[in-house]
């Protein structure tokens, strides 16, 4: 075990149920190992419930199966030896892996050497089958291997997987003398064995796992042994630690002075909870189980004890992340020293930074606790110091500062601790690292008290990934990799601006704070800003910095939230959205934290398209700041201008098309479509207008348009207008597997619909599918005729599937904005993805006899928020109150009565 080799627990009574060794069960060992088994089981799951802690339970665990491995090796030898008397019976059962280390979860996998001094021989290999042939008919997955000293000796001097499981061995049964001669030859021949190539191995694996299973402690669903702060990492410490120290687990490093009792007593206080948990998870699922779910937080927070509901599984994750810190904490820790150079003392390079702080090598040190008394503001000035000079915390420096901020807390001197803390984020770089590194030993929140509050706070929407702190930090990562230029090739508009920005500490600072007042009920915004505020004045910032940071955070979710859900070629959205920003730098600074919030809520939410949409705002807000003026065109006007711009730089064999869309179209037409758009759109009303006059059935013509560098197609329909013609479109488009993110439907003055749609490319080949956009013009056209039932087509879209996960419940919600929009009535939808849900929602609002003018469709993990821009039929404003809740309460209810037969048929019900 990692912790120490014989760890206190009570035996389980199934133990004493195996009978005596007489040779009698070595030809049938299945039986009796099912049974034995099965007892066991049985008494895990009694013991577990009753609340044992995951220490005892593992070891108790552990010792059962030994007994049955030993129990079934003796069966083997006292039936077989008389038999196998003239060949060398010389042989040593011996565990590995996690079995070895003593680390049994009730559905762990087993893994055994076979030893053998030298040939394998017919005694051997029959010990081997008896043995495994009763634990796998007793239910257990076991590896195994058969190999002499040399064999294991020559393998893991050149397989570092090899040399590891060996790390891990344990002696079980069979011949002692051989494993200790086995032992011997290993620390001699191959723990002592290129230690370099084996602390580089596994700090690549380690870095690997991380960016596989999740590289933050604070996961919302975190994986229990690969993720950070996971099972693996005290592994790979420990690993380490037998390499470089010779030492069999982790509390003989206190011993040796290398850790502090204390830090060992954490831990294993630590492990009680997580093995705790791992065996809940593993006795739940009958099965080898390490992801911590919603639906299994869910389940065990109140099967752990605590309360039940939301506020019981809070408490149970901030549990398991205090718990996971202290692993993720002290696996670093002795990893750190494990590959640390030797001594400053002993070593040249030292260079003196500030009193009693040195730096040598990679390392900043500080020689003692009186550094911290003299002057507590040091333990700030010295992240500062790692900062600057590019090195990191030696770990007895890293458990001095978590020693000393009590008396940083007290200090008198908070100026002189603000001037330090201000001076990280004035930096050049490496502030986010600094930041990390400063929130992980808990000085973050000794420092300003406000973020302490964000410690492991649950975000409660199905899209976030981390924890409220740590999205916090990975925001101002992201405004990092900006400024270092990682994205100056996808992202050149966004990284210019974070390159040119004014003061980038006061966006650091909003980045850190902007959720700050979350958890504590509702408009997080505001309260967020009034605490920001306070924090700012205590920093010591003038009160334009101060009102810049409050800005940030009032604001932080305006520009999203315009972008992804409101109209924005509406002049007077954009003049009121630039009087609220109030100058150029809010506007760059907003901008830029808009997407350092949405790429750290996780990967995948910050797309190609959410960049063009947030980036047209930003475009469009910075040219009516250049021109000074906050008044909004004349519509008739700017589409004049339009206009003649596109006229003069057409081709001359377009110009009556064109003219022909300019008499008919209306001037929304103009001010919403990319002006390189309207001649390709003129040449589709000209051929929709010859085939209607040659009474093709039906009239239609279709256009593709695809942007491949921004991740999406559009798709014009042109064709006579008629009821539920949107409704129909989407439909077609759901049943084909369309993504669609946005469209725009435009009615011209004869009667002619020309609909625009925007299909995302994530996920598909859309652009490049030839074939599948014949199939999607022959259904659109049967749709059209009346041959196809276009509800039909989409009911047999969601077919039901054998794989479909779990998911967490999106309740329906519809709310509507009459202010936002002169001439519209805004929907916003808010409901569970499925397919075909664009369809369901246009044909509920056709049969409410509502006009969709634009439609914007936002989907985040599980959520969807759609967005419609309506009028009545005589393209009116819905001023009604009655109607209004009476359209929120249709739409409702259908959509929910849609997401439950959706659900139920694409489970296969």
């Amino acid at each position: 075990m990692v912790l120490a080799r014989t760890p206190a627990f009570t035996p389980l009574a199934a133990v004493t149920t195996l009978p005596a060794v007489t040779g009698e069960h070595a030809s049938r060992p299945g039986h009796l190992a099912r049974d034995f088994l099965a007892r066991v089981r049985a008494e895990l799951q009694t013991r577990h419930e009753a609340g044992e802690g995951g220490l005892a339970l593992v070891a108790a665990y552990t010792d059962a199966v030994d007994h049955l491995v030993r129990f079934l090796a003796a069966e083997a030898t006292a039936h077989y030896a008389s038999r196998y008397a003239r060949i060398n019976q010389r042989c040593a059962v011996v565990g590995q892996g996690g079995y070895g280390r003593g680390e049994l979860n009730p559905s762990s996998d087993i893994d055994l050497l076979f030893l053998f001094p030298w040939k394998v021989n017919p005694f051997v290999e029959t010990v081997g089958e008896v043995i495994l042939y009763g634990l796998w008919d007793g239910g257990l997955v076991v590896g195994h291997a058969l190999r002499n000293i040399r064999e294991c000796g020559r393998l893991a001097q050149r397989d570092m997987k090899v040399k590891t499981a060996l790390l891990d061995a344990r002696y079980l049964a069979g011949d002692e003398a051989l494993y200790a001669e086995f032992e011997t030859k290993m620390f001699e021949e191959v723990w002592s064995h290129n230690p370099t190539a084996f602390f580089k191995e596994k700090l690549a694996e380690n870095t690997e796992r991380h960016a596989r299973a999740g590289d933050s402690v604070y996961l919302l669903q975190p994986q229990l042994k690969e993720g950070q702060g996971g099972l693996r990492d005290l592994h790979t410490a420990l690993w380490m630690a037998k390499v470089k120290f010779k030492v069999r687990s982790f509390r003989e490093l206190v011993t040796l002075g290398q850790m502090a009792e204390r830090d060992v007593v954490e831990l294993e206080e630590a492990l009680d909870f997580l093995w705790r948990i791992r065996n809940a998870l593993h006795l739940a699922s009958d099965r080898h189980q390490d992801f911590l779910g919603f639906e299994q937080q869910e389940r065990l927070a109140p099967a752990l004890g605590f309360p039940p509901e939301r506020p019981g599984v809070e408490a149970f994750m901030r549990a398991y992340y205090g718990r996971a810190a202290v692993v993720n904490r002290f696996s670093e820790a002795v990893i750190a020293r494990c590959v640390q150079a030797e001594p400053y003392r002993r070593s040249p390079g030292v260079r003196v930074i500030r009193p009693g702080v040195r730096v040598q090598g990679r390392t900043l040190s500080v020689v003692n606790r009186a550094i911290f008394e003299r002057d507590p503001s040091v333990v700030v000035q010295v992240f500062a110091d790692a900062q600057r000079h590019g090195v990191t915390l030696a770990p007895a420096t890293r458990e001095l500062i978590r020693d000393c901020l009590a008396l940083l807390a007290a200090h008198h001197d908070q100026a002189a601790v603000a001037a330090a803390f201000l001076d990280i984020l004035r930096a050049k770089g490496h502030v986010d690292e600094t930041l990390f590194e400063m929130h992980k030993l808990g000085v973050l929140k000794t420092v300003i008290p406000e973020f302490g509050n964000l410690d492991c706070l649950i975000a409660h929407d199905p899209f976030h990934i981390y924890t409220v702190d740590h999205h916090s930090l990975m925001g101002v990562r992201e405004l990092e990799r900006l400024r270092a230029g990682e994205f100056a090739t996808s992202l050149p508009h966004v990284t210019h601006v974070m390159r040119e920005v004014d003061r980038p500490e006061l966006l650091f600072l909003g980045m850190m704070f902007h959720d700050v007042g979350k958890g504590q009920g509702h408009d997080h915004s505001g309260r967020g800003a009034r605490m920001m505020r306070d924090i700012a004045t205590r920093l010591g910032l003038n009160e334009d910095e101060t009102a810049a940071c409050e800005f940030l955070v009032q604001h932080h979710l305006l520009m999203s939230h315009l972008a992804q859900r409101r109209d924005m070629h509406d002049d007077q959205l954009v003049i009121d959205f630039c009087r609220t920003v109030g100058t150029l730098e809010n506007l760059h600074r907003l901008y830029l934290l808009t997407y350092a919030d949405m790429r750290a809520v996780g990967p995948g939410v910050w797309t190609t398209w959410r960049d063009s949409l947030v980036t047209e705002l930003y475009v469009r807000a910075r040219e009516f700041f250049a021109r000074g003026v906050f008044e909004a065109e004349e519509p008739a006007s700017r589409a004049g201008r339009l206009q003649q711009r596109v006229r003069e730089a057409a081709p001359a064999a377009t110009i009556p098309a064109l003219e022909a869309l300019f008499r008919t179209m209306p001037d929304s037409y103009f001010l919403s479509t990319r002006e390189e758009s309207i001649v390709p759109h003129a040449e589709l009303r000209r051929q929709f207008g010859e085939r209607e006059a040659a009474r093709e059935q039906p009239p239609v013509a279709t256009q593709l348009e695809h942007f491949p560098e921004r991740e999406y197609t559009e798709f014009a329909v042109c064709t006579r207008d008629r009821p539920g013609l949107f409704a129909m479109l989407s439909g077609v488009l759901a049943a084909h597997g369309l993504n669609i993110v946005a469209a725009r439907i435009t009615t011209s003055r004869d009667g002619v619909a020309l609909d625009v749609f925007r299909l995302s490319h994530e996920g598909s080949d859309i652009a490049l599918d030839a074939e599948r956009w014949e199939r999607v013009e022959h259904t659109l056209r049967g749709v059209l005729r009346g041959e196809i039932d276009v509800e039909a087509l989409v009911e047999s879209s969601r077919r039901p599937s054998r794989f479909a996960r779990p998911r967490r419940p999106v309740p329906t919600r519809v709310e509507i904005d009459n202010t936002v929009s002169r001439e519209h009535t805004v929907l916003d939808v808010f409901t569970a993805d499925r397919v075909g849900l664009l369809f369901s929602i246009t044909n509920c609002l056709y049969h409410l006899w509502l006009e969709i003018h634009l439609a914007k469709i936002t989907t985040m993990v599980d959520q969807v928020l759609d967005v419609f821009y309506v009028t009545d039929h005589q393209g009116r404003k819905i001023e009604d109150a009655a109607r209004l809740d009476a359209i929120r309460e249709e739409l409702t209810r259908a959509l929910e009565a849609d997401g439950a037969a959706a659900s139920a048929q694409a489970a296969g019900g």
